[in-house]
């Protein structure tokens, strides 16, 4: 069985105790399951081979800008997310388990499996990984893939510019850590023990995928030593289920099967990513079967569809939120109690309720609320308070009100519906907003550079730690993953406690638990995002759709996917 020791997965020193209570099944589960099927999903879900169909098209409202994802610039927004789900892959991954939906299935993130790595093990003072990789691994241009390849990968991450490697510092100094051992085997040396468990998550997803460096370096140049423009429009280098094959700029992309794939050839050869810009139109198309899926679905059309029993409407515990980020470097969100007075202006009851017809709950901060020895108890919280708000104004120096823009985008229907429901009630709190409608990739650079006055997106943490949780939104010196530029006493201060939260051995403490508390009253007092509610997945199918995972970046895994004939 090619996969990891469920309980050594989460590393020494965490291994008696889970990240979340209340999961979906037990450790001992987790192993069976992941001996009995590949991918971890219900019975029925992806297995390859037999009647199913083999081809899938997906009606969704723009395409990455780039192949290359988050690394090569190419934005922090859904489709990027998805082309790296689908064509890259990690040295471990968050296996699945039973979702709150027949036939799908919810990233497990108490543990970690095998995906490029077969095994590892850890030291005993918890400071070594070392990772051993599958025999005979191949990209999917037939380039072998060995322990230079991952050595190659954490070079090139280090040596963008748009790489965020931030998220590493607390716990892992970078390329210059990792030591090839052999042909298949490397190991990573972190700086503390109480990063581990994080330092697995990001591994999993989204920042520690292998490349092929032997594609990569025969395209590299003198001005271009990572391959980075050649990479932009080239598929094959990733290691994930699916490479590119074939993309028509803002109309097409398809998405052919890696017959090397570590998991086995997914059970779906080709997935044809199909622009369709009106998401009426693409619900409207699932429901006629002439797109088996379809990508970010108003609320309001899925709960149309709750009742079509040809189409199936994904339910989950939402890890995903409405952020609306206020960028705090401009002019009005510069003075924290502006930043408080939005807060109360904002009718989050209204919003769960008219845009998301019920399908979102409360959102009090950025951590797990479910975090072991964490709670969400005593921490500040808002509501919809137009005479709050004004006050607060007032004693900010804007007694007749204040006017602003906010970002967001077009991608997205429901984030545009909760700004026009935003728009209209935050005027009683004194607000004026204009709203800026912007294309995906616009929207995804705007969000990196901080251009605007605010912006609204979903956002999650892709590791559901509360170590990643507190250090991946806020760091400072403009770094791109801070989105509202937050750097001012208050963040210091937030620093100061988050550091002495990481400092412990154990994240999952009763003592990590109280600083972790103390960081999110901080956050939540200064307000430089505001947490508008969790949501459930943006996403409709056929039931002939089995496997769907609802993941920690909203990404659909194609490769965990089987269509019934």
């Amino acid at each position: 069985m090619n996969e990891f020791d469920p309980a050594r997965a989460i590393g020494r020193g965490l291994s008696r105790r889970s990240l979340l209570t209340g999961t979906l099944g037990g450790i001992a589960a987790l192993a069976l399951a992941g001996c009995a099927d590949r991918s971890g999903a219900p019975a029925g879900g992806a297995s390859g081979g037999g009647d199913g169909v083999r081809q899938l098209v997906v009606a969704v409202p723009a395409l990455a800008p780039t192949l290359d994802g988050v690394v090569g610039g190419g934005g922090i927004n859904l489709e990027s997310f998805e082309m790296n789900a689908n064509l890259q892959a990690g040295l471990v991954r968050n296996p699945y388990i039973p979702g709150l939906t027949p036939d799908t299935v919810v990233q497990d993130f108490n543990t970690y499996v095998g995906y490029l790595a077969e095994s590892y093990e850890v030291s005993d003072d918890g400071l070594t990984y070392t990772f051993v990789l599958r025999d005979g691994l191949m990209s999917p241009l037939g380039n072998t893939i060995t322990a230079d390849d991952v050595l190659y990968s954490f070079e090139r991450k280090w040596n963008v510019p748009t790489y965020s490697r931030s998220v590493w510092e607390s716990g892992f100094a970078g390329p210059e850590a990792i030591t090839r051992v052999d042909d298949r085997t490397v190991a990573f040396e972190l700086l503390s023990a109480g990063f581990g468990l994080t330092f697995l998550g990001l591994l999993a997803n989204l920042q520690g995928h292998v490349y092929d460096s032997t594609a990569l370096q025969e395209h590299a140049t003198p001005d271009d030593p990572y391959a980075l423009e050649w990479a932009r429009v080239n598929g094959g280098w990733g290691l994930g289920p699916y490479h590119v094959t074939s993309q028509v700029p803002d109309q097409e992309m398809i998405l052919t099967a890696n017959e090397h794939y570590a998991l086995g050839e997914p059970a779906i050869s080709q997935v044809t990513l199909r622009v369709v810009g009106d998401a009426g139109t693409r619900a409207s198309l699932v429901v006629a079967g002439d797109v088996e899926m379809a990508q970010a679905i108003r609320p309001a059309d899925q709960a149309r569809l709750a009742g079509n029993d040809d189409v199936v409407v994904p339910e989950a515990d939402p890890i995903e939120y409405v952020d609306l980020t206020l960028v705090t470097n401009k002019a009005p969100f510069d003075d924290p109690a502006v930043r408080r007075a939005m807060a109360h202006a904002v009718p989050y009851d209204q919003i769960a309720a008219e845009i998301y017809n019920g399908r979102a709950v409360p959102m009090i901060g950025n951590i797990n609320p479910n975090t072991l020895n964490y709670t969400t108890d005593g921490l500040p919280r808002y509501g919809y308070d137009p005479a709050r708000a004004r006050e607060l104004l007032a004693e900010a120096g804007f007694p007749d009100g204040v006017s602003f823009t906010v970002a967001v985008s077009t991608a997205n229907p429901d984030l545009v519906d909760t700004c026009v429901l935003l728009r209209s009630y935050a005027a009683d709190a004194g607000f004026t907003i204009d709203v800026a409608q912007m294309a995906a990739a616009d929207f995804g650079t705007a969000r990196t550079e901080a251009t605007n006055q605010a912006l609204i997106y979903r956002n999650r943490s892709q590791v559901q730690t509360p170590t990643y949780a507190c250090t991946i939104f806020w760091r400072p010196d403009d770094d791109p993953s801070n989105p509202s530029r937050w750097d001012e006493p208050a963040s210091r201060e937030f620093w100061e406690v988050v550091d002495r939260a990481q400092a412990l051995p154990d994240p999952l403490s009763p003592e990590a638990g109280e600083l972790w508390h103390r960081a999110q009253t901080i956050l939540l007092e200064s307000t430089p995002e505001i947490f508008v509610c969790g949501i459930q997945p943006s996403q409709v199918f056929r039931s002939t759709v089995h496997g769907f995972a609802y993941r920690s970046e909203n990404a659909i895994d194609y490769g965990n996917l089987e269509v019934q004939a």
